[in-house]
């Protein structure tokens, strides 16, 4: 793997494990400026990123004006220098989507955004992901393409991945418990404590205690075979540690 690669790869790890963004939009009401906000944001398998928002929020009243967006995601650094810490600049258009699968993706995401469904002026948005920038600390600064970032479709759909889903937390909550243990270095935790809530070609999401983590796979998965093997070879691993 060559340094573009491994920087694509990094860049999309980070984009899954921090799904709280900033969203600078061109304001409306400020006659262009640029403006900030904050919202929760889920990517697609390719690497698109998609974001609930009220019709009355100034993001989407300003993208319903201008669709070019750039949304924003780093690490926090807990101490020290935040510089010393990745982040990641996605830019490109937005446009409001009709996707009944994003959609329940989306809520087994964010549960608590199911709330908003009475409010009939919440829409989706998806930002067509166009321009890539990826700093991963001191001296690892790239422009990364569209195809180094994106990812082809995986053969499985929604509902196979909520089978897969389902499958881990009501047959194998162990295998969920060790795994997000490794991969925390130690902490233990009871088994169903632990709850899987997404797959993806590039790993899956674990939560426990309201607390979301991004569990990456070795190598990219295309098809529920291959998704299998990997949560095999996963818990295997976790278990031998």
């Amino acid at each position: 793997m060559n340094k573009r690669q491994q920087a694509a790869q990094q860049a999309r790890a980070l984009a899954q494990r921090n799904s709280t963004a900033v969203l600078s939009t061109l304001s409306k009401k400020l006659g262009g400026m640029p403006f900030g906000s904050v919202s929760p944001v889920m990517l697609t398998d390719e690497g698109h990123i998609v974001f609930y928002v009220s019709d009355i929020a100034q993001h989407a009243r300003n993208l319903s004006q201008d669709s070019r967006l750039s949304v924003t995601l780093y690490d926090h650094a807990e101490k020290g220098d935040q510089n010393t810490q990745g982040r990641l600049t996605l830019s490109g258009h937005a446009q409001v989507i009709s996707d009944a699968e994003l959609a329940e993706r989306y809520y087994q995401r964010f549960p608590s955004a199911q709330g908003y469904k009475k409010a009939h002026d919440f829409k989706f948005w998806q930002l067509t992901v166009e321009h890539i920038r990826f700093i991963g600390g001191f001296g690892e600064i790239f422009w990364l393409e569209p195809e180094e970032w994106l990812y082809p479709a995986p053969e499985w759909d929604h509902k196979a991945a909520l089978s897969m889903i389902n499958h881990m937390n009501e047959d194998h909550a162990d295998a969920c418990a060790l795994i997000l243990q490794q991969h925390l270095n130690g902490s233990t935790f009871e088994p169903g404590s632990v709850t899987m809530h997404s797959i993806y070609p590039d790993g899956f999401h674990l939560s426990y205690d309201e607390q979301v983590y991004f569990i990456a796979f070795e190598t990219v998965a295309t098809d529920g075979k291959q998704v299998r093997q990997q949560l095999v070879e996963l818990t295997q691993r976790a278990r031998a540690a």
